[in-house]
This record gives structure tokens, sequence and C-alpha cells, in this order.
């Protein structure tokens, strides 16, 4: 597609976004994943205007991080942070009436700024591990891969793979597939913030 101004493509994108346009690519994605690896997977992509040094620093820094990922009605820090491989970072997020969700991460690979995956677990306050607080059947533990290309100095796609991981029952996954459309809307929702946030840092070059 060929179009006459900036101003106009930056529209034309909104407009995708706000249909849904890009998840056909998304849901063809888990679908070749599937044929190949049997496995139940959610595939999330988008494009952002900024290098692949400053997206990958979106998802490790934890001055970044907790400003764009929550779900709407949540915010996010951090109790312990240690971002390397075999380590683990511990975050909660707090929602209406003060009540907290926490989670600990456990980074496998990191490989800047190219990739990034870690395992993801719900766990209390004292780092016990515990179940998903609004879904009990629900994996344990969750696997997210995540991969960056850059498509030009100041363009750079980002890909999300998510999937149970460790050992979990049939029921389990057919929650997660069950719930791959609340998992499209919730991070569609998270990259529109973290599409502001990238701007409003290049505003002030603070990033």
């Amino acid at each position: 597609m060929v179009v006459a101004t900036p101003e106009a493509a930056t529209e034309i994108r909104a407009h995708i976004r706000k249909a849904g346009g890009e998840s056909t690519w998304d849901r063809l994605g888990e679908y070749l994943d599937k044929q190949k690896s049997g496995k139940e997977k959610f595939f999330i992509t988008r494009s952002f205007a900024a290098p692949i040094d400053v997206l990958f620093d979106m998802k490790v820094n934890p001055r970044h991080f907790p400003r764009w990922l929550p779900p709407q009605g949540f915010s996010m820090e951090f109790m312990r942070v240690e971002v390397a491989v075999g380590k683990t970072s511990i975050y909660a997020m707090t929602g209406e009436n003060d009540a907290k969700i926490f989670g600990r991460v456990r980074y496998l690979k990191i490989e800047r700024p190219f990739s990034l995956s870690y395992e993801q677990q719900f766990c209390d306050e004292n780092e016990n591990i515990s179940r998903h607080p609004f879904a009990l059947i629900w994996p344990e533990t969750m696997l997210t891969t995540v991969s960056l290309t850059a498509e030009g100095p100041d363009q750079t796609r980002i890909e999300i793979t998510w999937e149970p991981a460790g050992t979990f029952r049939p029921e389990e996954i057919d929650v997660f597939t069950t719930a791959k459309p609340g998992m499209a809307l919730g991070w569609t929702g998270s990259f529109a913030k973290l599409e502001d946030y990238i701007a409003r840092l290049g505003k002030t070059d603070s990033v």
C-alpha cells in the first residue's frame, strides 16, 4: 500500500489496529506452528516506531516495563529485579481495592537486543508458587518468548509467543486455548500504551 503522507500512514495504521487487522497474521502464525509442533501457543506481533535497542529495553528495564504492561485498572511494581539468565524477578500488580497479585519471572535466555525468554508463575508475597487468581484451572507455568527484528533504523517488530510449560493437564490447555481472544485484547491494549509511552519518551529524549 502506498499513501501520500506519513500522517496518512499513521492514521491508516491506527484504523488497522482498532479493527484487529494484524490479528489475522497472529492467528496464521499460531496455526502454522501448531501444524509443526503440535502445541497450543498464543502469538502476537506488532511493529513500533523505535530502534531495536529501545524496544528491547521496554521489555527488560524495570523503569519502563511497569508503565505499559499492566491491564487496564492495574498498576505494577517490582519487588525484586534480577534480569539475568537463571535469576528471578518478583512483581506485584495492584488493582481495585488495593488487591495485589504477585508473580515470579525466571529468565532462561537473554540475547540483547534480539530475543528474550522466561518462565512466569503466580505466587504469594512470600514467593510461594500459587495458581492464577482468576482461573484456577490454568497452567501453573507459562513460557514467554520475545523476538525482535529491526525493520529499519527507527522501526522494530516484536513477536511474543506464550505457551504452557512444564507439567499441565488437558483441561488446563483447553482453558488456555479458550482464553486466546482475551489475551489478544489484553496485549493489544498494552501495546497501545507502549506505543504512546515510546512517543512521550521520544519527545523528552529520556529513554
